[in-house]
């Protein structure tokens, strides 16, 4: 017994979650356009967002405060203690200015100088813009940490925005409290409520004592509910109200209503398969009611749903059969309610997101927003689903209208191009279509055709070829060769995905030595995979689904793994060569494929065509013969 208890195995413990930081902010920093299509977010603690230190520094702007937290977040790895804060941190000029010039200014280096000056009284030296600069943290950024605590995230490109001093004061406070009380967003959930005296709420937003309630609100408060409700879409501040007791003001009511998630990296966002996905993808509708994959991903993560169980092998949550596309079938028939105006419930009438309204606001905000705001509706008063469950008929003609839309907005479009280019070539603008036929009087001009021995092909330095035979090229071959493993066993389903993958793996330079030498020999390895992406299965008469799949990975093999092979074993010598002679293989074995291809499919056709065979004297069925009267 006390062996069985010996060998029991304990539970492994798991490490602590750590907030990161939401959005590549090396990438927001490049410009102040990318900063703002970035919008990274970092997690901050509730003591953090409540540290008053910034507001007590009347010489800090605005700016100052989006730089300071933007340099907290570049240069903070871990936790700081009273040892690590002593530390230097360095930064760029450039980086720096992209947060100070998110407003529409330029800014200069002098006024990163300032701003450095203002908050870490940094003493003022001269900074060109494509130099580093050093600054030490305060220490007041020790204590305000408390990692493991609850804690929310800061909208940078929020904070980069705002132009009043209390705006980015009152932004944080909100934020405290939503972190603090566990405020999430919840489909027909009542707006909360902030309630805070006047002389806290001052201090609070920056205002010296004696505070004064109609400057407060005159000079604080209100630009910076304002500003709140122009750029923040986190929440929204819905009124602010005064309570009174007597003739005095006694506390300042905040009402705030939380708005539903519109990024997938600020939720738990369900995982879907590739599969999945690119099903969503593929079923079109007119642009005007097309509705993005991603949209109604978003829409599985802030509606509850039934998340069903994960694959055993760690796959992602399948979703074809969850409840996300059943409301993606209640938004196909309402719409198709709306343009039929077919009325199938009382709702019709009465509902913001029914009939001609439905379309009024589509055309207002878009059909992501209002399939996102109608879903919510319905699962808030379900109107249409009882229906629906009744009247199976409903998704098909939703659906048949959704195809009729799709194929008619295709047709639209390319009768407008065809527009475009008449209208085009009638103005001299664009050149006239060339004649199909050649013109039988003149013979048709011809290029002149290059011999193979005069085609001249790049020849590669020894030094280049040298880099092969190195442990680091062979790994990158024996790495290459292994990524067409899927290529090579399922050619007809993945090796077109293959071969994408490894164009953009060798742009971004996975493969650096191979990359160098295909771009020393002009592409020719990435250029001979060219024929894999038009790898496809095709019903052939007399072969079968794996004869074909086999010669397809013949195909793949020649043109894309024997190279990554001789250099995985240090016997390329002659890359150009090698690449030329596998191409050579390959032409001669796919003519003579398509030879055979083409030889079975007129056969194929003959018998067809051929009529079916009778004999002359089987005039009835089974040979029968009618017996004859003898004459009279």
């Amino acid at each position: 017994m006390s062996t069985a208890s010996n060998l029991r195995r304990v539970p492994t413990r798991r490490s602590a979650f750590v907030p990161q930081i939401r959005g590549d902010l090396a990438q927001a920093l490049v410009s102040p356009e990318a900063f703002l299509d970035v919008a990274p977010s970092v997690p901050r603690s509730v003591a953090w967002l409540r540290d008053r230190t910034l507001a007590h520094n009347p010489k800090a702007t605005v700016r100052d405060i989006a730089l300071f937290e933007m340099l907290v977040a570049l240069s903070v790895v871990g936790v700081e203690t009273e040892d690590t804060i002593r530390a230097a941190r360095m930064c760029s000029v450039r980086q720096a200015s992209t947060v100070l010039s998110v407003g529409g200014h330029s800014a200069q280096p002098r006024e990163l100088v300032a701003a450095l000056e203002r908050l870490f009284d940094r003493k003022p030296e001269p900074l060109k813009l494509g130099a580093m600069f050093y600054f030490h943290l305060p220490g007041w950024v020790v204590p305000v940490q408390q990692p493991g605590t609850r804690y929310a995230h800061i909208d940078l490109a929020v904070l980069a925005r705002f132009r009043r001093r209390s705006s980015p004061f009152l932004y944080r406070e909100i934020l405290a409290h939503i972190a603090a009380e566990r405020i999430r967003y919840e489909p027909g959930a009542p707006p909360f409520e902030m309630r805070m005296p006047p002389s806290l709420l001052g201090d609070i937003l920056g205002m010296l004592a004696p505070v004064h309630v109609g400057q407060l609100r005159l000079r604080y408060l209100d630009p910076a509910v304002a500003e709140i409700r122009e750029h923040v879409r986190l929440f929204e501040i819905v009124s602010v109200a005064d309570v009174h007791q007597g003739r005095a003001v006694t506390e300042i009511v905040l009402t705030i209503r939380m708005r539903p998630p519109e990024r997938l990296d600020a939720v738990p966002t369900r995982l879907i398969s590739e599969t999945d996905f690119s099903f969503m993808s593929e079923r079109g509708d007119a642009p005007a009611y097309r509705v993005k994959p991603a949209t109604l991903v978003r829409l599985g993560s802030s509606l509850p749903s039934t998340v069903m169980r994960r694959k055993k092998n760690g796959g992602a949550n399948p979703l074809l059969g969850s409840e996300m596309l059943q409301r993606y079938d209640t938004w196909l028939i309402a719409l198709n309610e709306a343009l039929t105006r077919r009325a199938l419930t009382p709702g019709y009438e009465t509902g913001a997101y029914r009939g001609q309204r439905l379309l009024d606001t589509i055309e207002r905000d878009g059909a992501d927003a209002v399939f996102f705001a109608f879903s919510h509706a319905e699962a808030a008063a379900p109107d249409l689903g009882p229906v629906i469950a009744e009247r199976h008929s409903l998704r098909w003609e939703a659906d048949a209208a959704r195809k009729a839309r799709a194929k008619a907005s295709r047709a639209a479009a390319a009768r407008e191009r065809r527009v475009e280019v008449r209208n085009a070539r009638a103005d001299g603008m664009m050149a006239p279509p060339q004649k199909r036929r050649p013109n039988r009087e003149e013979p048709m001009p011809t290029a002149p055709v290059q011999s193979a021995t005069e085609a001249a092909h790049p020849v590669l330095s020894a030094e280049m070829i040298a880099m092969l035979s190195t442990p680091e090229g062979m790994a990158e071959g024996d790495r290459l060769y292994r990524e067409w493993d899927q290529g090579f066993d399922f050619p007809f389903s993945h090796a077109v995905k293959a071969a994408e993958r490894i164009k953009a793996a060798f742009q971004r330079g996975d493969f650096p030595i191979l990359a160098a030498v295909n771009a020393a020999m002009d592409n020719y390895y990435l250029r001979s995979l060219k024929p894999i992406l038009k790898i496809s299965y095709d019903y052939v008469p007399g072969l079968t689904k794996t004869e074909q799949e086999e010669e397809a990975s013949h195909w793949v093999s020649l043109l894309a793994r024997w190279w990554p092979n001789r250099v995985s074993l240090g016997r390329s010598k002659d890359p150009v060569a090698e690449i030329l002679n596998d191409r050579a293989v390959y032409l001669r074995d796919r003519a003579r494929t398509t030879e055979t291809i083409k030889s079975a499919r007129a056969a194929a056709q003959a018998r067809l065509k051929a009529p079916m065979p009778r004999p002359e004297t089987e005039r009835y069925i089974n040979g029968y013969q009618p017996k004859r009267r003898m004459p009279a």
